[in-house]
């Protein structure tokens, strides 16, 4: 099944939410790990990829190539602005809840400790990682390892993790008033 989204989409999102929201930013690392997470979870709860772009089992961990090399510009610097504004009317409740979720439970963490997340034995990056390779990583591998997970533990509101508390402003979504 086609995505409906661009993974540059997905990541302007993530990149404005974190420049609007204090003391958050976002780099070239945490944003690819970022996009595998909600990728992963998009593939276990609805059946479909958020964005047809493939993801890569790079050094560093999970990366999708269009991505970074939109951003490599930063280094290791936060990403001050997105590439372009993505109009979030597009997304639907069930999406928009997704990003914010993986937002919630993985946006705390920095760059460095997401990629040791993502190389946790048995994890897809894991299975398919070879030095000086940048594997593909399978949607269906990622789909069966997230599936595995519990997902009733990826509810926000059942772990104690910080959340969002506001909207970021300017956003215009239509769902504006389901966080507000």
């Amino acid at each position: 099944m086609t995505a409906k989204y661009k993974a540059i989409d997905i990541a302007n999102i993530y990149i404005r939410l974190a420049n609007d929201i204090q003391n958050d930013f976002m780099d070239n690392l945490k944003i690819n790990k970022l996009l595998y997470y909600a990728q992963g979870w998009s593939l276990a709860k609805f059946g479909i990829p958020l964005f047809d772009e493939k993801i890569e089992a790079w050094d560093y961990g999970p990366v999708v190539p269009e991505v970074y090399h939109t951003f490599k510009c930063c280094g290791k610097d936060p990403i001050n602005e997105p590439q372009d504004i993505f109009d979030e009317s597009r997304l639907s409740t069930d999406e928009l809840e997704l990003l914010v979720d993986v937002y919630n439970a993985y946006g705390k963490y920095t760059g460095w400790a997401l990629k040791e997340m993502t190389h946790e034995k048995g994890s897809p990056w894991h299975q398919v990682y070879e030095k000086g390779k940048n594997n593909t990583i399978s949607n269906d591998l990622i789909k069966a390892y997230f599936e595995k997970k519990s997902l009733e533990t990826f509810d926000v509101d059942s772990i104690n993790l910080p959340e969002i508390t506001q909207i970021p402003v300017g956003w215009d979504s239509q769902e504006d008033n389901i966080y507000g």
